[in-house]
């Protein structure tokens, strides 16, 4: 799974940084419905998936 989101994920860290954010977003909006069980699914998948993305943010090189 790590192998395809790496081929999925940008080589910019500007696109890379919105990738990140738009599945924050996504695990922000899960955490409103917390109540429901559809709603803590959407947060564990969305913060998974923003966990993975970060770290794979975290290991793009600056450019100058």
């Amino acid at each position: 799974m790590t192998s395809l989101l790496r081929r999925l994920f940008t080589d910019n860290r500007r696109d890379g940084s919105r990738m990140v954010s738009s599945a924050l977003l996504v695990t922000t909006g899960g955490l409103l419905y917390l109540d429901h069980p559809l709603g803590r699914a959407v947060t564990v998948g969305a913060g998974v998936l923003t966990l993975i993305l970060f770290l794979l943010y975290l290991g793009l090189e600056k450019k100058r």
